[in-house]
């Protein structure tokens, strides 16, 4: 009897992890979403200041012209100055989403972006790290490149 419990035991174990489907909610959930391609460029705030936005995307985009997937970070308070080495922007200061699907974005909380390098119209370098309410989070370096978009605020 005790070596039909075994077989019964062992088939049961070797069950849970062949048929286990890595793509569980849970496990797709803090896998993280990879967005090597970095842009900088200004906009308009929801103050109608000028804010600065940061995109990453999962291809190769052209300046204002991004499709999900991506995560923006937008700056509109005490934005940090040009030439300006290693900023900890606090998320009071602006937001930060993830979309991964048109119309679907979600908000980061906490939002943390460290500029290391910010060199004004040209590029900017540093890392950011982002929390959603499923558990998830997003973070990586990044160098991003400038973009020049034509905009009037107010």
């Amino acid at each position: 009897m005790s070596r039909l419990l075994k077989r019964a035991a062992t088939a049961g174990l070797l069950a849970v992890f062949l048929l286990a489907d890595p793509a569980t909610p849970a496990y797709r959930n803090n896998s993280p979403t990879h967005f090597p391609f970095a842009y900088m460029q200004h906009d308009c705030a929801p103050n109608d200041a000028v804010e600065l936005d940061l995109y990453f995307t999962a291809k190769k985009s052209e300046c204002g012209k991004y499709s999900e997937p991506f995560v923006k970070i937008s700056i509109w308070r005490n934005l940090p100055k040009p030439d300006s080495h290693s900023a900890e922007i606090p998320v009071r200061d602006g937001s930060a989403v993830r979309c991964l699907k048109p119309g679907a974005c979600e908000a980061a909380t906490p939002v943390i972006l460290r500029l290391d390098k910010l060199i004004s119209e040209k590029s900017s370098s540093g890392e950011y790290e982002l929390h959603f309410k499923d558990g998830s989070v997003e973070k990586a370096k990044f160098d991003a490149t400038s973009c020049h978009i034509y905009f009037v605020c107010g």
